[in-house]
């Protein structure tokens, strides 16, 4: 274990926050680690993130950091609630997910096997097959859009200038990326502001 690490805390509930740096501090200080915490981004890369998470919304994590360089663990904060309408995270760069109804001995104890099992920090060598696969395409991006407000997909199809089987195309490929398999997943996620999020790609 390095003798000082850092750690970069991002979560809207600063109440959950306040309980995790503690328990945090507590165990790398009984390891004899000092620890400094900061929340967003800075210039030098953190050792270990904790990136909440909420409904409809979607991470690339292995893009944050090259390929090339070593690795911080990257630890995703959920609510338990939310996975029903939320993509499954399958990015090689998360270490592990925490829900916020877990105890805060049962995410010190992720946090140590996380630790341990990737010898931290370590490197990856090649690209996320699921991040570089699930992106969406401008015109699958075009097609949500329209489906979102409420424009149906023959006439989605004569504002695109397309036939409506390639408008249902580029929708059930965009669902396929986003690992939805019903279209009522599709439009809760669209109408929590989803496609705002995927925008910024």
């Amino acid at each position: 274990m390095k003798k000082k690490i850092t750690i970069s805390l991002n979560d809207q509930d600063s109440y959950f926050l306040a309980g995790l740096q503690y328990g945090l501090t507590k165990y790398f200080t009984d390891m004899n680690t000092q620890v400094n915490f900061f929340s967003g981004y800075s210039a030098d890369k953190p050792d270990i993130i904790f990136q909440a998470l909420y409904q409809g919304e979607r991470t690339n994590l292995c893009r944050h950091f090259p390929a090339d360089e070593p690795q911080p663990l990257y630890f995703v904060i959920r609510d338990k609630a939310e996975r029903r309408f939320t993509p499954p995270i399958r990015c090689i760069a998360k270490s592990s997910t925490l829900y916020r109804n877990q105890s805060l001995g049962d995410m010190l104890r992720m946090v140590k096997l996380a630790s341990q099992f990737n010898s931290l920090p370590q490197e990856r060598t090649h690209l996320c097959p699921a991040c570089h696969r699930q992106s969406l395409t401008e015109r699958e991006r075009q097609v949500l859009h329209y489906l979102r407000q409420g424009i149906s997909q023959s006439q989605t199809a004569n504002i695109l200038q397309l036939k409506v089987k390639t408008v249902h195309s580029h929708k059930r490929s965009a669902m396929k990326k986003l690992n939805f398999t019903r279209t009522s997943e599709l439009f809760h996620w669209l109408l929590r502001g989803g496609l705002t999020l995927n925008l910024k790609w």
